[in-house]
């Protein structure tokens, strides 16, 4: 499985990220725009100061919350969370669909009269060839389609999946990747409308507007019950093959570079005036060509159909004091910090014109739950005494009250707060006991002082004064028990090179010097790319798993096997025995000490209106599309 990179890149107390709440042109309770005394610089176009920039705009490449805030704009899949709902869907490019016994086959339907803003049409072939590029370009959310399908060799008989002879699927690669780049998918021919009807394939064309998902053919080789959340992704949504062909068409394992800075789709928007630097942006223009009107009007309930009401324009403002001043001045509507903590917060909190909105848990947990992870493989973290000692040594109490000003909870692990199959048992989070710490560690290696001279580096996000105060607090808390750590703060990006293998030495870059290290104790943390318990199980639960691999390398066989077998399946009974046994081993084996869930915030104006707020989101506040949102 290919390393999972995290779709949220903005961390602290909050994440201005992915999706889940009301109903549709509802909006959360907010302060009066009345008793607000300054008014909006504009209200079309909405404007909203962005801390981060997109990473590509190609829905099959961007892998971070700025970038699917941007292509869920202009880009639609088959399905799409119902409104406010993080656990049902409404349908998008498909109007209905249908599921085969077992799970294994979804059949879609899609809508008719469905095209492009440039006005080329959508159907199945070109749906077919969507997903197959997807697959193709060997992008960071791939493995979001991998894990159920897999690319195609047009057999029946002898199908290709994940399992199949290297050899044999790059022949089968190269023989797709000259389809999806000759074929014409407006009007293929007999013979190649044959080919994607060919069974037993991943993908495979029913009709002109069906098309059927066969699951099996990726790594988990099996059913899944989050499919329409995975889909949902924007790696599953529809491009035109006639646009992409016009500027590159496809290379295997290589984004297009036209797509990455250029937009076209089947939206609600189109995507004018990119600028990806900072003090740049874009605007989003109601798309006049827009498919779905009449089809919204038949179907008033469904918030993913609906035409934009306004445009919206984006500026990439990575200062907090500006974008405070801008929403304290009517600047813009709405706003996104790269970093948001207590005393952002009380900047904010108070103000007649400024709605600070403290979500749900679950919107805590989608943007980022956090633990301090111990390499089970290095000495002393190899005693399972000293780790427990370490558990309980952390006044959890202090880091949340004073660290993050309240604005956080805690948690056990591995499947955060809110979610399916959250700690089955109601497990107690661990416990600052100190009388207990020292007890296990006098029965360790570690007794009478014996590892205090180590001095482990403990690797930190270096985003705010809430981490840098948890590190410190986290230090003088070990030392009580006579272990010595140094806090050593480190980007974002380096702890995801942290996370992966050297390749040029083939071992975990967090045993070596990079950055700082070795780090053999560390803040690590997991954020959602849609909301189902296997997307963290897989991550930091998995011996593979790309939050847990380089990190804690926690490996327990019976967790791996019922990490895949739980995720494959939709007995009730057997997921909540499967989650509480990986829960139990993972709490009682204290490799991961499950820190806290920070409070994820919405900040934007009391004047906006109608937008839907949804724990999957990536756009501003909080929402999966701009096109409900008005300003008053």
């Amino acid at each position: 499985m290919d390393p999972k990179w995290r779709n949220a890149i903005v961390v602290g107390i909050v994440v201005i990220v992915v999706v889940a709440g009301l109903g549709l042109y509802l909006t959360r309770p907010q302060s009066s725009s009345k008793s607000c005394g300054v008014a909006l610089k504009s209200t079309n176009p909405i404007l909203i100061d962005q801390a981060e920039i997109p990473d590509s705009l190609d829905p099959a490449v961007t892998f971070s919350t700025p970038g699917w805030a941007a292509v869920q704009q202009v880009y639609q899949g088959l399905v799409n969370y119902n409104g406010s709902s993080y656990t049902t869907f409404s349908g998008v490019l498909a109007q209905n669909w249908t599921v085969s016994p077992g799970g294994y086959s979804w059949t879609f339907h899609l809508r008719p009269g469905v095209h492009f803003s440039n006005g080329d049409p959508f159907n199945a072939y070109v749906m077919w060839y969507s997903l197959y590029r997807s697959l193709l370009l060997v992008q960071g959310p791939q493995f979001i389609l991998e894990q159920n399908f897999f690319s195609t060799n047009f057999s029946a008989s002898n199908p290709l999946t994940y399992y199949s002879d290297v050899n044999y699927s790059n022949a089968a690669n190269a023989t797709l990747l000259n389809d999806l780049n000759t074929w014409n998918f407006d009007t293929p021919t007999s013979s190649e409308i044959a080919l994607m009807g060919t069974a037993n394939q991943s993908f495979q064309v029913l009709n002109n507007l069906t098309i059927e998902l066969n699951l099996g053919y990726g790594y988990l080789g099996t059913s899944y019950n989050y499919l329409l959340a995975s889909i949902s992704a924007p790696n599953s949504y529809a491009v035109d093959p006639v646009w992409v062909d016009q500027h590159g068409g496809i290379s295997f394992g290589q984004p297009n570079s036209y797509m990455s800075v250029n937009t076209l789709g089947t939206g609600q928007y189109v995507l004018e005036n990119y600028n990806g630097i900072a003090g740049g942006g874009y605007t989003l223009v109601p798309n006049t060509n827009y498919w779905g009107a009449a089809a919204a009007a038949s179907d008033p309930t469904n918030p993913m159909i609906q035409p934009a009401l306004n445009s919206v324009e984006i500026i990439f403002q990575d200062q907090s004091a500006v974008t405070i001043s801008d929403l304290k001045t009517g600047a813009v509507a709405e706003a996104s910090f790269a970093y948001l903590g207590p005393s952002t917060v009380s900047q904010l909190q108070g103000n007649p014109c400024i709605a600070v909105q403290a979500l749900p848990t679950v919107y805590g947990s989608t943007s980022g739950s956090w633990w301090i992870y111990l390499d089970q493989n290095q000495f002393p973290f190899t005693n399972l005494s000293v780790r427990e000692a370490i558990a309980h040594a952390i006044n959890y109490t202090q880091i949340i009250q004073q660290a993050f000003g309240g604005y956080a909870s805690q948690w056990v692990g591995p499947v955060p707060p809110s979610y399916p199959y959250y700690n089955p048992q109601g497990l107690s989070p661990y416990a600052y006991n100190l009388p207990l710490a020292r007890q296990e560690i006098a029965n360790s290696p570690c007794a009478n002082g014996a590892c205090k001279s180590l001095d482990f580096k403990y690797a930190y996000i270096n985003t705010g004064t809430d981490w840098s105060d948890t590190a410190q607090f986290l230090a003088a808390d070990l030392a009580q028990i006579n272990l010595t750590i140094t806090p050593v703060a480190i980007s974002l990006d380096q702890l995801y090179q942290e996370q992966t293998i050297d390749p040029t030495t083939g071992v975990c870059t967090t045993l070596e010097s990079t950055n700082g290290g070795p780090f053999y104790m560390g803040q690590e943390f997991y954020t959602s790319d849609y909301i189902s318990p296997d997307d963290w199980t897989q991550n930091d639960a998995i011996s593979y798993g790309s939050a847990n691999m380089c990190m804690s390398q926690f490996a327990n066989a019976t967790v791996d096997n019922l990490t895949l077998a739980a995720a494959a399946s939709s007995n009730a009974t057997f997921l909540n025995s499967s989650y509480s046994t990986m829960t139990s081993i993972m709490y009682n084996n204290y490799t991961d000490i499950w820190l806290v869930v920070p409070t994820s915030f919405a900040v934007y104006s009391t004047y906006l209106h109608g937008f839907l707020e949804n724990p999957m989101a990536s756009a501003e506040p909080y929402s999966l599309l701009f096109n409900t949102q008005s300003v008053s």
